[in-house]
C-alpha cells in the first residue's frame, strides 16, 4: 500500500561489510562432538617388567547430557526418551529445554508457559517462544518491503540492532504477528499480542524521541521502528492516521540526522532515487482498466467545490492529477502517488491535525479517495516487491480494505453522494472482483 517515495542517503554498511559484522555479533560457536570413550582399563608395562592394571580413564566432558548425568558427573549416551544411566536406576531424564546452535533454536520437550529473558542476569524484558516465533517471520517474510531494495538490511542489520533498542524489537514482533493473524487458519488471540507489542514499541519510541538521538545507531533503530509501525498500521482497521504518523515521523527523525551528518543503513531513503527505483518495471506496468479509472476521475471532479482551505485544495489537485495520468501512463500515476506522500510527510502540524480529524467532512472524503486510489492502482504498485515474493492483490485488499469500511461508518447524509465510487469499490473489493477484472 505505500508507493515509492523515499531516496538514496549515505550508507554506512553494504551487503559485504554488513554479512560480515553481522555474522561476527550473532553467531555462536556450536559445541564440540564428544568423543568415544577409551575402554574402561587398558594393559602397561612398567620398569621392572611387571604388568600394572590401571584404572578407568576418564571421558571426555559431554555439554549435551541430560541433567542427572550432569549431576553424577558421568558421560550421557543420550538415549530418547530416557538415557541408560536413567532408565537403569528408573530416574526422570530431564534434558534442557533449549540448544542454541548457528542454524537457529532447536525446541526439546516445549513448555508453551516457558518464558526466556533476552540476556539472563540482564533486566531487559522477558521474551517468550512465541516471540522467537514472531521474530523468525519477520527475517524470513514479514519485513517491510521499503524503503525499495533494503531487503539485506532488513534481514540482517535490523535484527542485529534489536537487542539494543526495545522499541525496534517490539516493533518487529508487532508486525510480524499482525501479519500472522491475517491468516485466517491462525488463532484470533494474535491481534490481541500484536497490539501489546505494538503499545510497548511506541511507548519506548516516545521516551527515547524526548531524550533525543544519541547515535547514528539509535537513530536508524528509530527509523527501522516507525517503517515497521507504519506496515503494522496496513493490518489494523483504523490504521490510516497512524499509518501518515508514522510516515511523518520517519522524516521527523531523518531530518534530524541529516542535521548532525549521521550515516543511515538505508540506501534510498529519500528523493528521487527512491520514486526511480524501479523504474524500468514501472515503464512496463499494465495500464489500469478505462472504465475504472473513469470512474474515480468523475467522483474527484464531483467533489472539488466541497473544497475550501490550502490542506483540502492542495490534496484533492493531487489525487486528480494521479487519477487523470492512469488514462495515459501507469508510471506517471505511480510517481504522482509518491507526491501525495510527501504532501504527508511535510504538512504543517496543524493542518495534518485538521486532515485526520474524524469531524472534517472533507477531509474523510479524502482520505476514502486516497485509499480507493491504492487498491485500484495495485497492479502497478506490485512492482516495488522487485525479486520478492509479493502478496497476492486479495491478500492486499483484505488487509487494508478494512480502512474504507472504518471511513464509510456515519457517512453524513449530506455527504452520502460523494462517497458512491468509494463506497463502490469497498462492495466490490468485498467480493474480490477487484483482484480479477470482473467489477460490474
Amino acid at each position: 500500500m505505500m508507493d515509492g517515495f523515499f531516496g538514496n542517503a549515505p550508507s554506512d554498511s553494504s551487503p559485504e561489510t554488513a554479512g560480515e559484522s553481522s555474522s561476527s555479533r550473532n553467531s555462536l560457536t556450536p559445541n564440540e562432538g564428544t568423543r568415544d570413550s577409551p575402554p574402561d582399563a587398558y594393559i602397561a608395562k612398567v620398569d621392572n617388567g611387571q604388568i600394572k592394571k590401571r584404572g578407568r580413564k576418564g571421558h571426555s566432558k559431554s555439554r549435551t547430557g541430560c541433567f542427572n548425568c550432569k549431576r553424577a558427573r558421568i558421560k550421557c549416551k543420550e538415549n530418547r526418551p530416557s538415557c541408560d544411566y536413567c532408565a537403569h536406576r528408573g530416574l526422570q531424564c530431564e534434558w534442557p529445554e533449549i540448544q542454541i546452535n548457528q542454524v537457529g533454536i532447536v525446541i526439546r520437550n516445549p513448555l508453551p508457559e516457558i518464558a526466556i529473558p533476552a540476556n539472563p542476569g540482564s533486566t531487559l524484558p522477558v521474551f517468550t517462544m512465541q516471540d522467537f516465533r514472531f521474530f523468525q517471520h519477520f527475517i524470513n517474510s514479514a519485513y517491510p518491503h521499503h524503503p525499495i531494495g533494503n531487503d539485506w538490511v532488513w534481514t540482517h542489520d535490523v535484527p542485529s540492532m534489536a537487542c539494543d533498542y526495545d522499541f525496534l524489537l517490539h516493533s518487529m514482533l508487532a508486525l510480524s504477528a499482525s501479519d500472522l493473524a491475517s491468516d485466517a487458519n491462525e488463532d484470533r488471540d494474535l491481534m490481541t499480542i500484536s497490539i501489546s507489542h505494538r503499545i510497548k514499541s511506541i511507548e519506548s519510541l516516545n521516551k527515547a524521541v524526548a531524550s533525543g538521538i544519541k547515535s547514528w545507531q539509535q537513530g536508524n533503530a528509530m527509523i527501522a521502528t516507525c517503517f515497521a509501525l507504519l506496515f503494522q498500521s496496513v493490518l489494523m482497521n483504523d490504521g490510516l492516521s497512524e499509518y501518515i504518523s508514522f510516515l511523518r515521523g520517519i522524516i521527523a527523525v531523518g531530518m534530524q540526522m541529516g542535521q548532525r551528518n549521521m550515516k543511515f543503513i538505508f540506501t534510498k531513503l529519500w528523493g528521487e532515487e527512491q520514486r526511480l527505483a524501479r523504474s524500468s518495471e514501472l515503464d512496463n506496468a499494465p495500464l489500469i482498466n478505462n472504465e475504472l479509472v473513469s470512474k474515480a476521475c468523475r467522483s474527484l471532479e464531483k467533489m472539488f467545490p466541497l473544497c475550501r482551505t490550502k490542506t483540502e485544495i492542495g490534496m484533492y489537485g493531487l489525487l486528480l492529477s494521479m487519477a487523470r495520468s492512469l488514462v495515459t501512463s501507469s508510471k506517471e500515476a505511480y510517481l504522482g502517488l509518491g507526491k501525495v506522500y510527501q504532501m504527508f510527510m511535510m504538512m504543517p502540524h496543524d493542518d495534518f491535525r485538521q486532515f485526520i480529524d474524524p469531524n472534517n467532512d472533507v477531509c474523510q472524503l479524502l482520505q476514502a479517495h486516497f485509499v480507493a486510489m491504492q487498491f485500484i492502482m495495485t497492479p502497478i504498485s506490485k512492482v516495488e516487491w522487485g525479486r520478492r515474493t509479493s502478496p497476492s492483490e486479495k491478500q492486499i485488499f483484505g488487509k487494508s480494505g478494512s480502512w474504507l469500511e472504518t471511513l464509510h461508518k456515519g457517512i453524513p447524509r449530506h455527504m452520502r453522494e460523494y462517497y458512491e465510487w468509494t463506497l463502490w469499490v469497498e462492495r466490490e473489493n468485498c467480493a474480490g472482483a477487484l483482484c480479477n477484472g470482473n467489477w460490474g
